[in-house]
């Protein structure tokens, strides 16, 4: 890969200045049938994200588990036929006007439906037809019906084109992607969103924030959806009263699948009343169990887990200490500490050199880049170069600690920043997280394994908390999150025969 600073220092800005020049275009609104202005053709939102699909691909990575990949995709291409099957009734029968070349354009284009390995609750899609869930989300669905609506509404923003309208919009305002971008870059001046690189157009068009408007045409389109493809999608206002609950639970801190819509109390009550306007009766709840049984529940700590202050990876056999009360957040790509008031972050990487002195020297080679001081150092045996320094970026100057550590065959590049006001005050932190890398030796840790959701029929009529009794801690997940997995509370009744979701 290349160096993540340097990456990060221009590849946002390349992409913004993109966004800035157009002057629109105009998109079919394949919900509504009506004719909007877009940022992007068609074909450009399909170039788009096929680009940023990748980088997805890379950060989070793909789920493991051919079957489930394979089924998500079977519920998703019948959702999205009978999308299409919906708008050309609606065109045939006189109902909308719309540009047949338009139309069929968009029809030809291939959609894409992916599990990506990840714990958050979440769903997502970007501009194409490139549709995500996560195994987070799908451990908290109970049928395939809220499968189907999920996707549905996922499918309506693609062929809405909602993201192409809110960059249009994004750019009347003179703002072009620059807001929505500081979220995943470091020109942010609080750093604790993390230094993550969304640097393609595509990317970054997930930080577009959709108006409620769009929300609420996106689940109509979700409901009218699933329900011609014959699925009952009441049933998803049990899920969305789900993801209410874990909003209840993290302080209003919303998921991400939550983060613009509207009230999911809202739409725990306008669903059922959408889906009243047709028939739809399949749910599909064995199938659907069946199929996402074993799954991993909760964070996979055969990819690194944070225990006591200090960060375990099993797979690659390492360690390094977390300054105290800092967050955590790991990914295929990066792990990235955050100070609680996102006054400094760091950044665990992989660097593409063999060498750490390569490797430092490519940072110092990086454009706006200045190296105040550099040295070898050993840690814990493991050979390695620290540079500190400082980077131009648009809004300012950033410090840095930049540590390269050889070792396992790979190179580890772990980056602090900070402000040049706070390096003071956290530039200890950051020498004593990269010279605290060491070899995992401990079995304890390195024969950590994740648990997995097994499907149980309950045996007896009892509250729910008796049936986690004896059942392994899930790492992010406590009793009241297995209750809102499984959508009942934690002390409810369950008849006996009832299927549950429990780890193992």
């Amino acid at each position: 890969m290349t160096h993540p600073l340097r990456r990060r220092f221009h590849a946002p800005l390349l992409a913004l200045l993109v966004l800035l020049t157009g002057c629109g275009t105009s998109n079919l609104n394949l919900v509504s049938g009506e004719s909007q202005r877009g940022a992007y053709s068609w074909a450009q939102q399909v170039e788009l994200g096929q680009e940023a699909d990748q980088q997805i691909i890379a950060q989070y990575g793909l789920l493991d588990n051919a079957q489930v990949n394979q089924y998500v995709e079977a519920v998703g291409e019948q959702v999205l036929a009978q999308a299409f099957e919906a708008i050309q009734r609606s065109v045939d029968a006189g109902e909308v006007e719309v540009d047949a070349t338009a139309l069929a354009e968009i029809r030809a284009t291939p959609f894409a439906f992916r599990v990506l390995d990840s714990p958050v609750v979440n769903a997502f899609a970007l501009p194409g037809g490139f549709t995500y869930v996560t195994r987070g989300l799908l451990s908290h669905l109970d049928n395939e019906a809220q499968l189907a609506m999920v996707l549905g509404h996922e499918i309506g923003h693609v062929l809405a084109q909602h993201s192409s309208r809110q960059a249009f919009e994004a750019q009347r305002g003179q703002l072009g992607l620059i807001g929505a971008a500081i979220a995943g870059s470091i020109i942010d001046p609080r750093l604790g969103q993390g230094i993550l690189d969304y640097g393609s157009t595509g990317a970054q068009l997930l930080f577009l924030k959709y108006g409620r408007d769009a929300e609420r045409e996106a689940d109509r389109a979700g409901v009218a959806y699933s329900e011609f493809a014959g699925y009952d999608a009441a049933q998803a206002a049990a899920f969305f009263r789900s993801l209410e609950r874990i909003q209840e639970a993290a302080g209003a801190s919303l998921p991400s699948f939550l983060s613009t819509h509207p009230d999911p109390a809202e739409r725990e009550q306008t669903i059922p009343e959408l889906a009243a306007q047709y028939n739809g009766t399949n749910v599909g709840e064995e199938g659907f169990l069946s199929e996402i049984e074993g799954i991993v529940l909760g964070e996979n700590p055969r990819e690194g887990f944070v225990e006591n202050g200090v960060f375990y990876h099993p797979e690659l056999a390492f360690r390094f200490s977390v300054p105290q009360g800092w967050s955590t957040s790991n990914t295929r790509q990066a792990v990235t500490l955050s100070e609680p008031n996102g006054a400094a972050a760091l950044q665990f990487t992989f660097a593409s050199q063999s060498s750490a002195q390569a490797a430092a020297q490519e940072l110092r080679s990086a454009q706006g880049v200045t190296v105040t001081g550099q040295q070898t150092f050993s840690a814990n045996g493991n050979p390695g170069v620290l540079l500190e320094g400082q980077a131009a970026q648009q809004t300012g100057t950033v410090s840095f600690l930049a540590g390269y550590i050889e070792y396992g065959g790979n190179v580890y590049e772990l980056v602090g920043l900070t402000t040049p006001q706070n390096y003071r005050s956290y530039g200890a932190s950051f020498d004593r997280t990269i010279r605290s890398f060491a070899r995992l030796t401990d079995s304890r840790y390195l024969n950590r394994q994740p648990v997995r959701l097994e499907v149980v029929e309950a045996p007896r009529t009892a509250a729910f908390s008796t049936f986690l009794q004896g059942r392994p801690e899930v790492p992010g997940l406590d009793a009241a999150g297995l209750a809102i997995l499984n959508q009942v509370d934690l002390n409810e009744t369950i008849p006996a025969g009832t299927l549950l979701k429990l780890p193992r």
